[in-house]
């Protein structure tokens, strides 16, 4: 859905929205990290304008930002097809984006990230991606079991499987490359898990009352997304680990926290079951994070760590989408001489804080 005009958006709401000056845009998407980025710009008195950038003349209107901020997601299939074109044309002509290239090429793409943190000398468990069924299937002959499977796309731990025998591999190789996979999950999946992690009687009434519209988006998402076919992705599997740790880094700071597996499971992602205690996360991972993001060079990532069998560190999956509450809760960051700082932050605000700088736009 196309985010609304500056005069659709809030219900009556318009008049008290900036909209004089041009140099920040401002793309709107319910739920995303535009909600505190409009709260944080009133704030700060910061003028933005409410953008398009899926209009058809957008770019010709883009050219005069200086920066443009768009929490794009793979929820919306059109803006994940064209975000990445956009911001590309947008930087050539030197519009400060966020996320810019460097942060979101490689979003909701596991092929893409395992080559990138292998390029950069990241450690990450063993990967084999193959893009002929032949070839997988004389690797699966000769494989060790288990080993996780993986889709290029998808989030909360969906399209990750641990896969335990040589007959479901094969299975999953004939299946890549025939009539593939659906990458988007049913609104019912892991439908347990969610209900299971909700802190109260209302926000599961909230939850309720949301299900219909999120239903029939996902039933449209799922039918305009492509099948997942023609590769198939196996990792190593990293036993013995009874959670993971997720470190945030935006700018020259860093957040982390731990989070327990799903009862059950060998995957963290989407349990919900986070413990924000700093003392809990493992230096070496912030460190880690801190030093394969100057590789990289994004504005903002939040990396996946499990342990080997040799308790090292090891990458799993990196993302710039994640959820803003899990780390405003973090009682506070490490900077990247792992000095501790105090105090919550909200993540959108060190993104606005970080781009604003960046671009030269000041308050007022």
């Amino acid at each position: 859905m196309d985010p609304p005009s500056a005069a659709s958006f809030g219900n009556g709401r318009e008049d008290r929205l900036p909209i004089a000056a041009p140099d920040l845009g401002l793309v709107l998407r319910s739920g995303s990290f535009s909600d505190r980025w409009i709260e944080s710009c009133r704030q700060r008195a910061i003028a933005f304008s409410v953008v398009n950038p899926l209009d058809a003349d957008f770019l010709d209107r883009g050219k005069d930002l200086r920066a443009l901020l768009w929490h794009w997601s793979h929820a919306d299939h059109i803006a994940a097809m064209m975000a990445r074109q956009i911001t590309a044309a947008l930087e050539a002509m030197d519009v400060i984006v966020f996320p810019s290239t460097a942060t979101s090429w490689h979003f909701d793409d596991k092929i893409g990230q395992a080559y990138l943190l292998r390029a950069v000398g990241a450690p990450i468990p063993r990967t084999w991606v193959f893009f002929e069924r032949d070839a997988a299937l004389r690797w699966v002959e000769h494989a060790s079991f288990p080993i996780v499977h993986k889709l290029r796309g998808g989030a909360g731990a969906s399209n990750v499987t641990l896969v335990t025998g040589r007959d479901r591999a094969r299975g999953i190789c004939h299946r890549a490359f025939t009539r593939g996979f659906v990458e988007v999950p049913s609104y019912f999946r892991d439908a347990r898990s969610r209900i299971g992690r909700l802190a109260s009687w209302d926000e599961l009434v909230s939850k309720a009352r949301r299900a219909p519209a999120m239903i029939i988006a996902g039933a449209r998402l799922r039918r305009s997304a492509p099948r997942a076919r023609g590769y198939v992705l196996f990792q190593e599997f990293m036993p013995g680990n009874s959670g993971d740790t997720r470190v945030t880094v935006i700018g020259d700071r860093a957040f982390g926290f731990v989070r327990a597996n799903r009862p059950g499971d060998f995957r963290a992602s989407g349990s919900g079951q986070i413990d924000h205690d700093p003392r809990r996360v493992d230096q070496r991972c912030v460190a880690m994070a801190f030093a394969v993001a100057r590789r990289i060079g994004p504005q903002s990532l939040a990396f996946d760590f499990v342990l080997d069998p040799q308790g090292q560190p090891r990458i799993l999956e990196m993302s710039y989408c994640y959820q803003a509450q899990a780390v405003r809760d973090c009682p506070g960051h490490w900077d990247q001489q792992l000095v501790w700082h105090e105090g919550p932050v909200w993540p959108q605000d060190a993104i606005l804080e970080d781009l604003l700088r960046a671009a030269g736009i000041a308050p007022g």
